[in-house]
């Protein structure tokens, strides 16, 4: 008997408590969370992922590809010139590679976003989270740790790791403050309008980078792709904003969920301030853990036939992977859907897994890190202030546009 369900149903795309306005047929995966077979908007199969282990197992294996294909499967229609430019563009992006192009293309980027090089990092970063705690305690309770916090520290630390120039680092803060943002606070004209001039600053950028080299994580990443021939200088652009913006709003949604979460659990809080360099470690992980569903879906298309306890996915067909459900398994974590800072939650999937796990993991966990430890022992008195702004959900994702502290 093969562990699997077949569905005709739109495939789910959040956990059970997490509204989805675009998607009001969502339904929970069957109990035992066995692989699902749904049809997708295009009429290809596609198989929902949703256990840890296979998840895990999938993504590590091969036989999966990220690349444009026929019957890759894309969760809502869209037009075939939307598709065509998508896959024009997915040649020069990371995260839309196959090895061994993926491969060779990491390796550039790499030497960067080692947990040494990052570690380097960590005296001028806590000298930028005590910048802003600084402003935030002159100008007084309560503010929006969004736009106090979460937003600029992260935005001033990519700057500075691309060599972005103090005079320029108000066009890259600016826009792409707009493109994280939600529907709530800025429009698609105006996304559309930052991405165009994001776009425009960053050919510049490269193009100066390319004759005048500088050492930093994007210069270094510039001077050896030019040693190859990978890119053209349209493809150096859409790898510079894939560095600069992939994990920017990651970041932005962990740092103001996070603090969330801890002020919401008095108690571990608590815990944390007492022994928090013994557990802050084990914070970071459940605050990643904890909030993985808030990413995106991980889809993959088999390049052959791949069985997996018994279900075989063919050639063809794709698999969604949704990994904030992976992240909540019970037959991985006890109590799953608690916070529980003291969990050991360092197998987590909010990073991905396997040769596409997220290139910068340990700059956000740096940056996490530092802002909740400077958050709880800055304000001893922080707290939670109630909003009549609603958190605005995205496509079933709820990135944080605003949230309200005192102390």
């Amino acid at each position: 008997m093969t562990d699997a369900v077949e569905r005709g149903a739109t495939c789910p795309v959040a956990p059970r408590g997490w509204p989805n306005p675009l998607l009001p047929e969502y339904e929970q995966l069957p109990e035992g969370r066995p692989l699902t077979q749904v049809t997708m908007p295009s009429g290809s199969k596609a198989w929902l992922v949703a256990r840890h282990d296979q998840i895990q197992r999938l993504l590590a294996d091969d036989r999966f590809s990220v690349e444009p294909h026929p019957t890759f499967p894309i969760r809502f229609p869209a037009p075939q010139e939307l598709l065509d430019m998508i896959a024009k563009d997915s040649k020069n992006l990371l995260v839309t590679m196959d090895p061994p192009r993926h491969t060779r293309v990491r390796q550039m980027a790499l030497p960067d976003f080692t947990v040494k090089a990052v570690e380097k990092l960590r005296p001028r970063v806590q000298e930028l989270v005590d910048e802003y705690l600084d402003r935030m305690e002159v100008r007084g309770g309560p503010v929006d740790l969004v736009q106090s916090l979460a937003l600029p520290l992260p935005a001033r630390v990519i700057c500075e790791l691309a060599g972005i120039p103090d005079a320029e680092q108000d066009t890259f803060t600016r826009n792409a403050a707009i493109m994280v943002g939600t529907r709530h606070s800025y429009t698609m004209d105006e996304k559309l309008a930052a991405n165009e001039e994001l776009m425009k600053y960053f050919a510049t950028l490269v193009t100066e980078k390319q004759n005048n080299p500088t050492d930093d994580m994007l210069g270094n990443f510039i001077s050896r792709a030019g040693r190859t021939e990978e890119f053209d200088h349209h493809g150096l652009t859409l790898m510079t904003k894939m560095l600069l913006l992939a994990g920017y709003e990651f970041i932005v949604n962990r740092i103001a969920l996070g603090t969330q979460a801890l002020l919401e659990h008095p108690e571990q809080l608590a815990a944390l301030r007492a022994d928090t360099e013994g557990l802050m470690p084990r914070t970071v992980d459940e605050v990643l853990r904890h909030f993985s569903l808030v990413d995106e879906i991980i889809a993959r298309v088999a390049l052959a036939d791949v069985e997996i306890d018994g279900v075989t996915i063919k050639e063809g067909e794709g698999i969604l992977v949704l990994k904030g459900l992976g992240d909540r398994d019970p037959a991985k974590y006890s109590d799953p859907d608690a916070f529980d800072i003291h969990r050991d939650a360092r197998d987590h999937l909010a990073f991905g897994y396997g040769v596409h796990q997220c290139l910068g993991q340990h700059v956000a966990r740096l940056m996490l890190e530092l802002c909740l430890s400077g958050l709880i022992q800055r304000f001893p008195g922080l707290r939670l202030v109630e909003s009549d702004e609603p958190i605005e959900l995205v496509d079933g994702l709820p990135p944080v546009h605003k949230l309200m502290v005192g102390w």
